[in-house]
């Protein structure tokens, strides 16, 4: 599925025109559209009839959906209220198809928003049709007042329903800002297709649940749009199969390089992800010393006998044994647990700046920020390879200070991706596959949940596995984040979203991946 920004939606819409679908039929299927998700939504909370719905509508396009919707849902027998906040008391050209105009009520006729007040306190669902995608500059004034106002109605009364058309007003399409007095709603409809706010922090916390309106276009007018939400439809194609005549080797080799003594628990996770992905066999490169606590968790893999430091760190040296036996392995999967000494960096440095080609190298954790400290790294480590940093680590490796509040766009890894020759996974909620040549891929979830010490090193581990098994690396990337994030749904929706642990994706592998094949599992 398609996500699209601002400018990608008007032009969306322009080439509508050339199939002789008018902007007004449009705006009549987005209105009948929004009108049969709201009924719905009704009627899954029992709500008996008539209904109260209050429309917040502007004059724009936004304004136009909202009131067709409001003119089916009277139809259908609730009670409808059109109230118009446009500044200017302007209103779109829709209202006239109404059967009663009495509906509508002019907010400059409402000076102290007296009968705003009464409405939304008898108001069952309010639906917000005022900007949409089309904010420009800050929300003030008489708009912020009645946008206060219903954000006190909704804190007092949580079983107010809100809904949302397009995005909700105050957050921005493109950027995924959202103002502070903007709406938060517990739907937002998306029209035609996913908008990049709905997936991007934090607007996406004002949208609540997303549901995809279809509103009559074409699927090849958006065949040249290149930021794309992960679905089970993408993701079950590229899911390797499991041929009964199979044998270990046809499954094929990860190699884990990584773990100390101060992180032993990231080799277990790691390696024990790759093998609950599907990998044939796994063996682990890390210091000696912590085999024997290894061999007792996961006792299938297979261990090759490196250099180690007197403090337990993988020694600068690692490199030659590695090497030597490189050639038998599918995938390696580099950084987790690692550490950062002058043994780890200098052992990184060794394999990665060499000019050596590793098979299919998943580089992670650790890795990442040894990287980060050499300038141009990526011209001696030019061969095609997956990075999976979170937010702070693709800061340092772009040499940005790490900010929450200003997020890594789209176009930088996009820019990042082609530079460096590299597919980055960016981890974090809605997490982002770019692949170079311009392709994103946005994962549709988000999930507190795998907010814990551990998760990255499984989700390595995954991708570690899918790529042994015949898996493209761009592929196994996008396959890899979806399972572990439906893995991490599904123990969200068991446990909750406090608690959960690396460790317990572990074993949700194997039956996510049997759920997307279609297993009765």
């Amino acid at each position: 599925m398609k996500i699209v920004n601002t400018n990608e939606m008007k032009g969306i819409e322009l080439k509508c025109l050339e199939y002789n679908i008018s902007t007004d039929t449009l705006m009549e299927n987005a209105g009948l559209a929004t009108a049969e998700i709201c009924n719905s939504i009704m009627l899954q909370s029992k709500a008996t009839k008539p209904i109260n719905i209050l429309i917040l509508a502007g004059s724009g396009n936004n304004g136009g959906d909202a009131i067709v919707a409001g003119r089916l849902l009277s139809d259908r027998g609730h009670k409808v209220t059109i109230y118009n906040c446009s500044r200017s008391g302007q209103i779109h050209d829709k209202a006239s198809t109404l059967p009663d105009t009495s509906i509508i009520i002019q907010s400059k006729s409402d000076q102290k928003l007296d009968l705003l007040a009464s409405l939304m306190s008898k108001a069952t669902l309010v639906l917000d049709g005022i900007i949409g995608t089309g904010i420009n500059g800050q929300i003030s004034g008489r708009l912020k007042l009645i946008l206060e106002m219903l954000k006190a109605r909704q804190e007092n009364h949580p079983k107010l329903t809100v809904i949302a058309i397009d995005v909700p007003t105050g957050v921005n399409t493109d950027t995924g800002q959202a103002q502070e007095s903007g709406i938060t709603a517990d739907v937002t409809i998306a029209l035609g297709y996913p908008k990049l706010a709905h997936y991007t922090m934090p607007a996406a916390e004002h949208c609540g649940s997303i549901s995809v309106a279809e509103i009559g276009i074409p699927d090849t007018i958006a065949d040249d749009i290149t930021t794309m939400l992960i679905t089970d439809e993408l993701v079950i194609p590229k899911i390797p199969s499991r041929p009964m005549n199979a044998h270990k080797g046809t499954f094929g080799k990860v190699l884990f390089v990584g773990g100390c003594q101060q992180y032993k628990g990231a080799s277990y996770l790691a390696t024990r992800a790759a093998s609950r992905t599907g990998a044939g066999l796994v063996t682990a490169a890390t210091p000696p010393s912590i085999h024997l606590g290894l061999v007792g968790k996961v006792p299938e893999i297979t261990y090759l006998m490196i250099p180690e430091t007197h403090d337990g760190y993988i020694g600068s040296d690692a490199d030659k044994p590695i090497m030597n036996t490189i050639k038998d392995y599918n995938a390696v999967l580099i950084g987790c647990g690692l550490g950062i000494t002058d043994s780890t960096t200098n052992f990184v440095y060794n394999l990665l700046l060499s000019n050596s080609q590793l098979p299919s190298p998943v580089i992670d954790a650790d890795a990442l920020t040894i990287l980060s400290k050499k300038t141009n790294w990526y011209k001696k480590f030019d061969q095609l390879a997956i990075l999976t940093p979170h937010a702070g680590e693709m800061s340092r490796l772009i040499g940005l200070e790490s900010s929450p509040r200003t997020p890594i766009s789209n176009d930088i890894l996009i820019k990042c991706a082609n530079k460096w020759n590299k597919i980055i996974v960016m981890k974090g909620p809605y997490t982002r596959i770019v692949p170079p040549g311009g392709l994103v891929f946005i994962s549709p979830m988000a999930n507190p949940a795998l907010a814990s010490a551990g998760t990255g090193d499984v989700l390595g581990g995954t991708i570690a596995g899918l790529i042994a098994q015949g898996v493209n690396m761009t592929d196994a990337a996008i396959t890899g984040v979806y399972i572990h994030s439906l893995a991490g749904q599904h123990l969200k929706n068991v446990m909750g979203d406090a608690g959960v642990v690396a460790s317990d994706i572990l074993n949700e592998l194997p039956s996510t991946i049997a759920r997307l094949k279609g297993s009765n599992i």
